[in-house]
């Protein structure tokens, strides 16, 4: 059966509530499970938070003033769970055992499948001319951008931080060569890094993220 334009849009903005909806949920426990083990980290994780919670205010927005948007949400957010579990994201068990560079991995995967989600909603609106969702998805597709380059550049401190803590003879220097590494990956596969806007800026502290040792 060929869907109607509003049904193929709609599909997809319920996909990205669902997808939105189990990332918050991960971050809301990581958050509570770090503040006292890895409080470095905590900030980077509550900034993140809050715009999946922003993103889940206006995605609701959205698609309640398009009617049917929500129609087919339960099974969404079931396909979503399934989706990112399967790619390492254990979104549904926020009582995980693994260390925190894992978690930052998970976050890093399941950040990363909703920017993609966020660039087919963004071609299928333009393509299908509507610009109402297309706005919101630039929009949110440029916050989760930001935040692939806020993980990318903390989890190398939190993997030297996790080593330390197995009291291995590390060298926690090695963290600002291993951000200038990733930075110069990005670069090397943007061409003119001020129209691609893709390659992240070095921002680390220097020092391991996560619990003092």
């Amino acid at each position: 059966m060929t869907r109607t334009r509003q049904e193929a849009l709609d599909s997809y903005i319920t996909d990205m509530l669902a997808l939105e909806d189990h990332l918050e949920k991960a971050l809301e426990g990581q958050i509570g499970d770090f503040k006292d083990e890895y409080p470095e980290v905590v900030p980077h994780l509550e900034t993140i938070h809050a715009k999946t919670r922003s993103h889940i205010v206006t995605l609701n927005a959205l698609a309640d003033s398009r009617g049917g948007a929500k129609t087919g949400l339960a099974e969404a957010v079931k396909r979503a769970g399934a989706t990112v579990a399967g790619l390492g994201a254990a979104v549904i068990d926020m009582l995980r055992s693994e260390k925190l560079p894992k978690d930052l991995r998970d976050d890093y995967t399941a950040v990363s499948l909703a920017a993609i989600g966020y660039v087919m909603l963004l071609t299928t609106a333009r393509a299908l001319d509507d610009a109402p969702v297309a706005e919101v998805a630039e929009q949110h597709l440029r916050n989760y951008a930001g935040d692939i380059m806020t993980l990318t550049q903390i989890i190398p401190g939190a993997v030297v931080r996790f080593l330390q803590e197995e009291k291995l003879p590390v060298r926690g220097d090695v963290v600002d060569d291993v951000v200038e590494t990733v930075v110069a990956a990005w670069q090397s596969q943007a061409p003119d890094e001020a129209e691609a806007g893709s390659a992240p800026r070095r921002r680390s502290t220097g020092k391991p993220v996560g619990r003092r040792v």
